[in-house]
């Protein structure tokens, strides 16, 4: 096994604990229920509990060249991270700034709104 393999078995043993931890410990507090995002946190904390034992137990192992799947599993867990656990908050599309208003302005970024 070759250092950048060991590298990308630690790297998503660990991200993949993060992102299980963080998502077990989220509290919905004044946040609705919504049956299908809390099934897709469940089967995103199956499948990072499942990664963490399998690697912890050496039947995992990733090779050289899955290091963007890695890439992407640490943004992903960054956004988890960033959102406190709130899976629905990673996933809501338009969330967020998408530039419009910015490209409708000319790209500057001290110009007022228009009327």
């Amino acid at each position: 096994m070759d250092s950048l393999s060991m590298f990308l078995d630690q790297a998503t043993f660990w991200l993949c604990l993060v992102l299980f931890l963080r998502l077990f410990t989220f509290q919905r507090g004044a946040l609705r229920f919504r049956r299908n995002i809390s099934f897709m946190a469940w089967v995103t904390m199956a499948g990072s509990a499942a990664a963490v034992i399998y690697i912890a137990t050496g039947k995992l192992t990733l090779p050289a060249f899955a290091w963007p799947l890695v890439l992407i599993l640490a943004v992903f867990t960054w956004l988890v991270w960033r959102a406190q656990g709130n899976l629905a908050a990673v996933l809501r599309p338009g969330a967020g700034w998408n530039g419009i208003d910015r490209r409708k302005e000319g790209g500057s970024s001290d110009a007022s709104p228009p009327p």
